[in-house]
């Protein structure tokens, strides 16, 4: 059993440190709104692991994998979402790739985002939620992983519980030292040129894992 967990564990690190578009909007919101905005997302992003974790155990999941129209919807509308992120995102910085370097004043996190007005933390809490939920290769990463381990002498559905916790605990340890080394470079993330530098990659970032989204099977 300990040699099944230890490569469970491994394995599962291995896909939570790997970057993709969670990890691409965490760090965008964060040079955006500072460490409420990273946490806020993180946030986000773990409730929507707990949900297809809960999904997953109870398989619902394999519902979505095994209907290939709900398949393709989900993943259509996952690829939209992060291609509009994206293209908020280079709109904000070409909007605002005129302005001095040498001002040293931060950039508005207002006039970055939206140009008039803030965003709050909730929204950034729900970008981190809906960009999770609308991957479905998440729900179908919990379902080609669990069968791949066995716990000697452990029902099944308590096989699929432990692991779905301990991979929602790994993840959530993953993104605290994330949030926290953030927060320990804001200053550097507030400075224009860095702002601006984040915002235009993220947006091209984003927008490409759209488009890989919306043709891949």
């Amino acid at each position: 059993m300990t040699t099944q967990l230890m490569g469970f564990i491994a394995a599962s690190l291995v896909i939570i440190v790997v970057p993709g578009p969670d990890l691409v909007l965490l760090l965008r919101n964060a040079a955006t709104d500072g460490r409420r905005g990273a946490a806020a997302t993180a946030a986000g992003i773990m409730l929507g692991n707990g949900i297809l974790a809960a999904a997953a155990v109870a398989g619902l999941t394999a519902l979505l994998t095994g209907s290939q129209m709900l398949y393709t919807a989900l993943r259509i509308a996952g690829a939209v979402y992060l291609a509009y992120l994206g293209a908020r995102a280079l709109i904000d910085f070409v909007r605002h790739r005129k302005q001095h370097d040498d001002d040293p004043s931060p950039m508005n996190q207002a006039q970055l985002l939206t140009g008039h007005r803030k965003k709050g933390a909730d929204q950034a809490f729900r970008q981190g939620l809906v960009s999770n939920l609308l991957n479905p290769k998440v729900a179908a990463f919990y379902l080609s992983l669990f069968p791949q381990f066995e716990l000697p002498g452990v029902p099944t559905l308590t096989q699929h519980v432990i692991m779905a916790g301990l991979f929602w605990g790994l993840a959530l340890i993953w993104y605290i030292v994330v949030v926290t080394v953030l927060g320990h470079v804001q200053t550097l993330l507030r400075r224009r040129r860095v702002q601006r530098g984040i915002t235009g990659t993220s947006g091209v970032v984003l927008v490409s894992l759209g488009v890989a989204m919306a043709f891949r099977d």
